[in-house]
């Protein structure tokens, strides 16, 4: 008789471990189905008047995920959110996406700056999926890569700028509404301490530093950048509650900087957890895209 009772105390045991873990995943796949909008505002002092409220969205690691048929609820989000300026820190595709010689309209992020671009000013840094393309089409050494070449990565950039989007790889832009300066690092650069050692802030600008991988932030606080804005590490991919998240891309594990705000001295940073999806799927850590709100202290 202790035999069968314990025996049956094992079975519903194991039924409730089996529909636990059946519950969990459901539920973390409903959750990775949707986005949520995290909402920062950031002080700082002596922020321009015209910088007041400003309010700057950021997109990241979109992986080429759709959000309803041709992303229509992550555009409708967009549209109610209204911001003054969208910033996109790369990975937008995965490299397997596309080839040489596709239609670089079908591909999804194409298909959502391009729709946005019609109504918001889009900057847009590459990260290393982006990069990874780049290379292999166009040349190691970001300086000698032709933009002629006719490939579907070269066509996909051209498409976007003959549409407004600019791309700051290596590169600024200066005076945007008159105080913002905008920079951007290629994925590999910062290994090869390219570009960014030549760079010049005019600390009368509010300067803002777009780079995929976050890892550099302490470098960037240190030159006086007042935003930083990375992704890359999709929040750590599995996230551990009262702990963070689990691994890096650099195959690392609790990375540093993997979510959500930062600060060094007077700068800040904001690790997005992305949209789309890495090689291992999301857990506890559902698809983000961020409202940085500035304002004057």
């Amino acid at each position: 008789m202790k035999n069968i009772k314990k025996k049956n105390i094992w079975i519903w045991t194991v039924i409730l471990i089996i529909l636990s873990i059946f519950t969990i995943i459901g539920i973390n796949n409903k959750m990775n189905k949707n986005f949520v909008i995290k909402e920062e505002t950031l002080i700082y002092k002596n922020l321009p008047k015209s910088l007041e409220d400003y309010k700057i969205l950021q997109l990241s690691d979109l992986h080429s995920k759709e959000f309803g048929t041709n992303n229509e609820k992550l555009i409708n989000s967009i549209k109610e959110i209204n911001p003054d300026l969208i910033l996109v820190t790369g990975d937008m595709f995965t490299v397997s996406d596309i080839s040489i010689d596709m239609n670089e309209e079908d591909l999804v992020p194409y298909q959502l700056l391009s729709k946005l671009a019609t109504n918001y000013k889009i900057v847009y840094v590459s990260g290393n999926h982006e990069e990874g393309k780049d290379i292999i089409y166009n040349g190691d050494d970001y300086r000698t890569r032709d933009r002629s070449k006719n490939n579907a990565y070269n066509r996909y950039r051209s498409k976007l700028e003959s549409l407004g989007v600019t791309f700051v790889e290596n590169s600024s832009l200066q005076n945007y509404n008159d105080f913002i300066n905008i920079y951007g690092v290629y994925f590999d650069s910062m290994e090869k301490n390219e570009y960014y050692q030549s760079i010049d802030l005019d600390k009368t600008k509010f300067n803002i530093m777009l780079c995929h991988d976050p890892k550099y932030f302490d470098t960037f606080a240190n030159m006086g950048f007042d935003l930083v804005l990375s992704g890359h590490v999709h929040g750590g991919i599995i996230r551990i509650p009262l702990v963070g998240g689990l691994f890096s891309p650099d195959r690392t594990f609790f990375p540093k900087y993997d979510k959500g705000i930062y600060k060094i001295n007077n700068s800040y940073m904001n690790v997005s957890t992305g949209l789309g999806d890495s090689i291992l799927k999301r857990v506890f850590n559902p698809p983000e895209i961020n409202v940085i709100i500035l304002k004057n202290k």
